[in-house]
């Protein structure tokens, strides 16, 4: 069996993401900022797409399960914690006054996780780190990654290393 196509991972991700939207939507009682919904229903549907490896995927064991699971909720808290601080640090750069402290620059990183898929998950969850923006995964392996970030300061090597240590220990 080959690879399945572009096709089928964009209906299985349309698919996880109206299920997971449909229950936030329920969990909330659809009363939460309309904010944090596209942000939660990104992250749980790239969460779940590590979790199960994707269309095409053995399905992991039990145990494996919910050991991917607990890294993959450990996973999500980091980014939300990252995110909420990392959103304050974006929103005092933004709004210091009289002058923004915003100095944008590109940058690259050298992703060194196995397979296109891994590394793609790792660009999107990257972008939910506020300050950032994956731009483009290039090179020989599609392993170099272009990013967007708000400011010079900001330590983007540490956190994108980081970032890929915890996928990694998903796979």
């Amino acid at each position: 069996m080959g690879r399945p196509g572009v096709t089928v991972w964009l209906r299985s991700v349309a698919v996880r993401a109206v299920l997971l939207a449909l229950l936030w939507i329920a969990v909330t009682e659809a009363d939460a900022s309309p904010g944090y919904a596209p942000v939660a229903v990104a992250v749980a549907t790239a969460v779940s797409l590590v979790v199960t490896g994707g269309p095409g995927s053995p399905a992991p064991g039990r145990a494996s399960a919910l050991r991917r699971t607990g890294r993959a909720l450990a996973l999500a808290g980091w980014v939300a914690g990252r995110s909420v601080v990392g959103g304050i640090d974006v929103a005092r750069r933004a709004l210091r006054l009289p002058r923004t402290d915003i100095d944008p620059v590109w940058t690259t990183y050298t992703c060194s996780l196995p397979g296109e898929t891994s590394r793609i998950v790792f660009a999107f969850v990257l972008n939910l780190m506020p300050g950032t923006l994956s731009a483009r995964l290039h090179g020989p392996g599609r392993d170099v990654l272009d990013v967007h970030v708000i400011s010079r300061e900001l330590d983007v090597e540490s956190s994108a290393a980081e970032l890929e240590r915890r996928i990694a220990g998903l796979l």
